[in-house]
């Protein structure tokens, strides 16, 4: 059964409606960022933090992905980006058994005969991120 959202959080329909908002404060992002960010909802404070460029929260996100290896949220924010911290990334997700994000990775850093390589490898177990 899931849990109903804590005191003062948008519905999903609510989200929606304030992220296609053309003009929503900063600040107003910012807050909702770090009420995400403290549920452990990564996606959601993420759509926040760029929707209101608020570069602190975006930073809080990219070392979690760094942490976690979370190669897909890490694409969000970054693109292409630096060769050297997508292997970060991937070292990350090797060591934690990712092995999908490992190889998304180590793609995006340009190392496609590593990433081939992790073809052979059994797949992970699915995991809630």
């Amino acid at each position: 059964m899931e849990k109903p959202l804590p005191k003062g959080m948008p519905t999903c329909l609510k989200k929606r409606r304030l992220l296609n908002e053309k003009e929503l404060s900063p600040e107003l992002c910012r807050d909702y960022g770090e009420k995400f960010l403290a549920l452990g909802w990564w996606e959601d404070a993420l759509e926040f933090f760029q929707k209101g460029n608020h570069q602190e929260g975006l930073d809080k996100i990219k070392a979690h992905c760094l942490e976690s290896g979370d190669a897909f949220l890490w694409g969000r924010i970054v693109k292409d980006g630096d060769p050297d911290l997508w292997r970060r990334v991937a070292e990350k997700a090797l060591e934690l058994g990712k092995i999908h994000f490992a190889r998304q990775a180590l793609e995006k850093a340009g190392d496609t005969e590593k990433a081939a390589a992790l073809h052979s490898l059994p797949p992970e177990e699915p995991t809630l991120h």
